[in-house]
């Protein structure tokens, strides 16, 4: 019987390690082409015929430019239906402005062609890489949430600090200066990560990776994963440090997406995203379906993020705090892969 129990449990082991490592990354794939297929589908690319570019004319050695012409008119009604949609030729003002035939480089415009390298980021690439990094979010959020790391099964999120708010003032309130301290200083590791991504990327452009100041941002988060694994293992769980190197990784990670995309991928934050959902819910159920894709993309980095504490439950309990060692992979994985782009 003993044996026969051993092989039963080693196959259902065996049975847990292939749904985890193949089944479900497979599912989370489908799902995420099958979400960018609806944003390539609604959002066409611009066709060339109805789109002419800045023309240029030379008048007294003088270069006249003028702007690029997007016209598209409305559709006519007439009677039996509406006619389709046609092109027409707008009037273009003849001279937008001047530039002269023999034109150096200002200083300023030399020092934006000598810029950082930066990448353009795509609706679609955007989407995948936030269910990505929701995914991590909420991996690294579990194994902290579980209290399996933790000598004491203290359960705190690092991936959020909304209840980290509440706590410290109940502490306070109470006078238990040990939970208000605890709490206190959860909050100010997750807005130390969005601190420094901020610092590294003052002057973000929306959908456009400036690489020499986001690969240092993930090369960072790697680090503090790494630390955060480090002193959960030294300590056996006794020092609360890991919790807040995890909380800042996930503020750095919550930032860099959160700007990059005009905070349509905040992948590590989920009470918004769940405000969210259940407006635009409300909306397309009423016929309204102005929010429909956003509705369609908050529900994946949703579906993600859960998916990744659901992961972290199995892995943290099987290999304790070893299981960071994957998130930390992952964001140096995203910083190489951002530097050798």
């Amino acid at each position: 019987e003993n044996t026969t129990q051993a092989r039963q449990r080693g196959r259902q082991a065996l049975l847990n390690i292939i749904t985890m490592m193949f089944i479900r990354p497979l599912l989370l794939g489908a799902a995420i082409a099958l979400l960018a297929a609806d944003v390539q589908a609604a959002n066409p690319p611009v066709s060339s015929s109805s789109r002419s570019g800045p023309s240029c004319v030379v008048v007294n050695n003088v270069r006249k430019l003028t702007p690029p012409v997007f016209a598209r008119s409305a559709a006519f009604a007439r009677r039996g239906g509406d006619a389709p949609e046609e092109e027409v030729a707008l009037p273009v003002p003849e001279v937008l402005h001047d530039v002269p035939e023999n034109t150096e480089l200002s200083a300023e415009e030399e020092s934006k062609s000598n810029s950082p390298k930066s990448i353009a980021l795509s609706t679609k690439h955007a989407i995948v890489a936030g269910c990505i990094l929701a995914c991590n979010a909420g991996y690294i959020n579990g194994a902290c949430l579980s209290g399996i790391l933790s000598a004491d099964n203290t359960k705190q999120a690092a991936a959020a600090v909304t209840g980290a708010w509440t706590n410290s003032a109940l502490g306070m309130a109470s006078g238990n200066t040990q939970q208000f301290t605890f709490n206190a200083k959860c909050i100010g590791s997750y807005c130390s990560g969005s601190l420094l991504a901020s610092l590294l990327n003052p002057n973000p452009v929306p959908f456009d990776i400036d690489v020499n100041a986001v690969s240092p941002a993930f090369l960072i988060a790697s680090l503090l994963v790494y630390a955060s694994s480090s002193v959960a293992k030294k300590s056996e769980g006794t020092n609360k440090a890991y919790i807040y190197l995890a909380a800042t990784a996930c503020g750095i990670q919550n930032s860099v997406t959160s700007v990059l995309t005009s905070n349509m991928v905040r992948s590590a934050h989920f009470s918004g995203i769940t405000s969210d959902i259940g407006t635009f819910l409300g909306q397309v159920l009423r016929g309204n379906n102005t929010n429909a894709l956003k509705l369609k993309v908050f529900s994946l980095l949703g579906l993600s993020f859960w998916m990744g504490g659901y992961v972290s439950f199995s892995v943290t309990k099987a290999v304790a705090s070893s299981g960071l060692l994957f998130s930390s992979a992952l964001f140096l994985l995203v910083a190489l892969a951002l530097m050798i782009a």
